[in-house]
């Protein structure tokens, strides 16, 4: 049964259903005020009230054993409910971890009833969550001397360095790292509607119903009588619905110039899109590569198709300059080149579903390791990686790379 954290905001049904007489198991630290209201309505069945900690498995154990053989009324109430109710079900479950062994026979399945009953329950939990979430960043804001002083220019460079630290989570498919990167990201959201607050502009509450509307309205394939077979259909209609419902204008509209260079590439090629100027396909866009890789090649490196074999690491360092030597291409071209050819790459990984920067990300990241993983090799055997020729540090570079099997 859901009390909540208060005993102003008690449900009138679950202080009903506790009548029934029995043990009663409340999660423990309950406050004066929110555990007399359950004590009242425990009185008339003549039950008995008893605490349990939620990180006490031993005591989780019994309360399971005891449910599995009769009745039990569990009572969620105070800060700690949604901490017991997670627990609860993870030991009801099964074994907590996989060290622990399976039972010879299995137990028996358990009739759970909830109040408020389905969804609701869940909900309740989750809302109890997130308005204790809520209240702790409240009471950091009057009583942290470094909260107070915080503004919300401050606190968005905080915030894009956990969109980045949750990409890398997600490129790592770490799964527990998604979880803990979430509750920074969520963290973040709820300091900045906490200060939009304060400056009268909305809160949390207006966030959340405001970013529901807009879902309802961009779907009207699942909340009107509009019709969308296809993702590139549903996705078609969303910028339709932005520049048509939303009074956004122009072809480029509300695309952030301080966004990340791929996402800034990548997002003017989407808004291109919308209004048909695109490629027909990967396949379509794949030869602009090589055109601009010919261009960039021939600012580089003059009238040749490709660089001259000794900078391709036939040897082990660059020849020194010669009198001779070609001059240093114009520095605005080269920018230039590169720029398209940067640009013509992301339209290619945009066209194949792949996002361009998570890709590079992921790259950047394997090349990380694979370098690390060489001097260690390198090390082992004696040598010195930073003192080693280029051929020699190639040589464990590709060690390194063999021994992930990944191509």
């Amino acid at each position: 049964m859901y009390i909540g954290a208060a005993a102003g905001a008690a449900p009138a049904a679950s202080l009903r259903a506790l009548s029934g007489g029995g043990a009663v198991f409340v999660p423990g630290g309950l406050d004066d005020e929110l555990r007399e209201l359950v004590v009242e309505a425990v009185k008339p069945g003549g039950g008995r009230l008893l605490e349990v900690d939620p990180a006490d498995v031993t005591a989780l154990d019994d309360l399971v054993s005891r449910a599995r053989e009769g009745e039990v009324a569990v009572v969620l109430a105070g800060p700690k409910a949604p901490e017991l109710a997670r627990a609860l079900r993870a030991r009801a479950a099964g074994p907590a971890t996989a060290a622990e062994p399976a039972a010879a026979e299995p137990a028996p399945a358990m009739s759970v009833l909830t109040v408020p009953d389905g969804p609701g329950f869940d909900d309740a939990l989750l809302g109890q969550e997130l308005v204790s979430l809520k209240r702790i960043v409240d009471v950091l804001r009057v009583e942290c001397p470094w909260d107070r002083e915080q503004t919300a220019k401050d606190i968005v460079s905080y915030t894009v360095e956990e969109v980045h630290e949750l990409a890398d989570a997600v490129a790592a498919d770490d799964l527990a790292a998604q979880h803990g990167e979430l509750g920074d990201l969520l963290l973040q959201v709820v300091i900045l509607a906490m200060m939009l607050n304060e400056e009268r502009a909305g809160d949390l509450g207006s966030v959340s119903h405001d970013i529901v509307v807009k879902l309802v309205r961009r779907h009207p394939h699942i909340f009107a009588d509009a019709v969308a077979e296809t993702g590139a259909e549903v996705k078609a209609r969303w910028e339709r619905i932005k520049v048509e419902q939303e009074g956004r204008e122009g072809i480029f509209h509300d695309v952030p110039a301080g966004a990340p260079a791929l996402h800034f590439a990548r997002k003017l090629q989407q808004r291109a899109a919308a209004v048909g100027f695109d490629w027909d396909s990967a396949a379509a866009a794949f030869p602009k590569i090589a055109e601009e890789h010919a261009e960039l090649a021939e600012v580089l490196f003059g009238a040749q198709e490709r660089p001259p074999e000794a900078a391709a690491g036939a040897q082990e360092r660059p020849p020194e300059a010669s009198p001779g030597a070609q001059a240093a291409p114009d520095k605005a071209r080269l920018v230039h080149e590169f720029g398209d050819l940067l640009f013509a790459v992301v339209n290619v990984a945009r066209l194949a579903k792949v996002d361009p920067e998570l890709a590079l990300r992921e790259a950047a990241r394997r090349f990380e390791r694979r370098v690390c993983a060489a001097a260690a090799i390198a090390e082992r055997e004696g040598g010195d990686w930073p003192g080693l020729g280029l051929v020699e540090q190639e040589r464990y570079y590709q060690l390194a790379k063999a021994q992930e099997g990944l191509p």
